[in-house]
């Protein structure tokens, strides 16, 4: 039952990875017809090998000169063959894992937060560099193996016009190795199920070593990461010494079998000999060729190896691309060009999975180009509010509307072509400051970049640097400080030029006079754009509009800066202990 449900999950699988084969099945068609070529020609070598030897044993010279030439030009053909199906077989695999790694790519992009942040970013670096190679590998296996399988047949085949029992014995013990790698096949995938999860808890834990390498050097932890790395490592490889180990003695009782086939075509053809029923220059073609014979049994051990690799691999990428195993953000069918900037919550509750509450039936209305402040203590669900806004997650209960529109109704851009978010730790790509800014929009002008470098008051330390917008700035913008990262990532958002503008602690890594700027900056924007902030600080958000004040999941007051002074107890404990830290740091 097993047996037939791989065999299906083969056949299955290989169809809908035809799918991101269709466009350049050109490749696929030239080198089935090589391979066809091929076989057709392999079949005609054992032939001529053959009567090759009777010529040279019955001293036939003329005739040996004509088989030798033919030979050789039967073989340089093989060659030709061989060059050309080797270049069908290479465009091809790169066109198809290109076209899988981008499908793949893309969908794992549409995955909903909460499935990537309970997963280990290693399981899908894992399943998009190497799975994918075994998919987009798939179909020149099945030729290149088949190929083989095929003119080592003819070969078989020609064996049998030249003594029928030993063609015999030879099907006899070919049909006992392919059950017996069968059996190993499905024990060894076994094995290779518990290698994949290995691999990427491995991949996963080395990935976020990599990332946090800074904090790690900081904590003086690297013995305790390097222990934790060692087990991985550790557990990773006893699965890859059990499927070897597993593999190798399969190997081992193959290697009888084929020694026991040997011994057997040997005492058969030396009784054949010496009753004069078989001739000695076709005992020795018979040898010559029994290693190409014996190699079908290789050859179809090797597809059933990779039958069992393609079908976990495809399993793996399948789950994301069509599974529920990692469920994708769900958006509406409405759209909306440009939005005005209202934003809406009405009794709006959420939770990270089954922790409690972070937002109990909050509500409150951001009219067009409004700036609105979000101030609260750690934990008070600000930038819970941004995240939802952005639909990154969904609500527990109650509405979000955008223009009046309830932003589950709403398209992926119709939400996110409308807005830009300038986190606290913004993430920066490992790539020049100008590649920064042109990887979120393409057609971005020189004159657009230079503009938002300098509102994000960014430019004039750009200008300071060897390479001015051509700096590569390292993994995450390693080579900046959390201020520069920051106005980097400004200037992005600003690029984008979209109605609605979240800073969620955007000025918390600058100092007080690049922060006097960037409010400036903000300043410059009142009016045009509506204007959310989220401040640590209260001096960031002294001229919104309004304030919110928010605790324990609820808007408990609001007001401007002046009316929450004048009538809020929390909001002044805030705002003197602000007063009291910074009088601190003048001292």
């Amino acid at each position: 039952m097993k047996k037939r449900k791989n065999s299906k999950s083969f056949f299955t699988y290989l169809k809908k990875t035809y799918k991101f084969a269709k466009k350049d099945k050109k490749y696929l068609i030239f080198l089935l017809l090589g391979s066809i070529l091929y076989c057709t020609v392999s079949i005609l070598i054992p032939l001529l090998t053959a009567r090759r030897i009777v010529a040279l044993t019955s001293s036939l010279w003329q005739q040996l000169i004509l088989i030798t030439i033919a030979i050789f030009l039967i073989e340089a053909i093989s060659n030709f063959i061989l060059l050309g199906n080797n270049y069908f077989m290479n465009r091809f695999y790169f066109a198809v894992k290109k076209n899988i790694q981008s499908e793949l790519t893309k969908e794992t992009l549409k995955i909903d937060m909460h499935t990537l942040n309970n997963n280990s970013s290693g399981l899908f670096i894992e399943r998009i560099n190497e799975d994918t190679s075994n998919l987009a590998d798939v179909f020149n296996k099945i030729v290149d193996y088949g190929t083989y399988i095929l003119s080592n047949i003819g070969i078989l085949i020609s064996i049998f016009f030249l003594n029928k029992l030993i063609f015999c014995i030879y099907c006899l013990f070919l049909i006992i190795l392919y059950f017996s790698q069968k059996f190993a096949a499905n024990k060894i995938q076994e094995k290779m199920e518990l290698v994949k999860k290995a691999r990427e808890n491995t991949s996963g834990f080395i990935s976020e070593l990599v990332r946090g390498v800074k904090d790690i050097k900081i904590l003086n932890a690297e013995d305790s990461f390097i222990k934790s790395a060692d087990k991985r490592v550790d557990s990773l490889n006893e699965a890859l010494y059990a499927m070897n180990r597993t593999r190798a003695h399969f190997r081992f009782i193959n290697g009888n079998i084929r020694d026991l086939l040997d011994f057997a075509i040997m005492i058969v053809g030396i009784i054949f000999i010496v009753n004069g029923k078989l001739e000695i220059a076709m005992m020795l073609i018979i040898l010559e060729y029994r290693g190409r014979i014996m190699s079908i049994s290789s050859n179809f051990e090797n597809l059933f190896d990779f039958i069992k690799t393609f079908n976990l691999s495809a399993e793996k990428i399948f789950d994301i691309l069509e599974g529920d195993k990692f469920p994708k953000e769900v958006f509406g069918p409405k759209k909306i060009k440009k939005a005005e900037g209202n934003i809406e919550f009405k009794n709006v509750s959420f939770q990270y999975g089954d922790d409690q509450e972070v937002l109990r039936k909050i509500s409150f209305k951001i009219k067009p180009n409004e700036t609105v402040s979000f101030v609260g203590k750690s934990g008070s669900g600000k930038s819970t509010i941004f995240n939802l806004i952005a639909g990154l997650y969904y609500p527990k209960s109650g509405t979000i509307l955008i223009d009046g529109i309830p932003i589950t109704e709403l398209d992926k851009d119709s939400i996110r072509g409308n807005l830009s978010i300038i986190s606290q730790n913004p993430y920066i790509f490992n790539m020049s400051i100008r590649d920064n800014l042109k990887i979120i929009k393409e057609d971005v002008t020189e004159k657009e970049i230079v503009a938002s470098c300098k509102m994000a008051c960014l430019h004039d330390f750009i200008m300071t640097l060897k390479d001015g917008y051509d700096t590569i700035v390292g993994e995450g913008g390693v080579t900046l400080s959390g201020g520069q990262r920051q106005r980097l990532a400004i200037a992005r958002a600003l690029i984008l030029k979209t109605e609605i503008i979240l800073f969620d602690e955007a000025t918390s890594a600058l100092d007080n006079e690049t922060q006097a700027e960037i409010q400036k900056s903000i300043q410059n924007m009142q009016g045009e754009y509506t204007i959310l902030i989220i401040a640590h600080r209260l001096s960031t958000v002294i001229n919104s509009d309004r304030i919110l004040l928010i605790d324990n999941g609820k808007v408990i007051d609001e007001g401007t800066h002046q009316e929450l002074l004048a009538k809020n107890k929390e909001y002044q404990t805030l705002y003197e202990l602000e007063l009291k830290e910074q009088n601190t740091k003048d001292l």
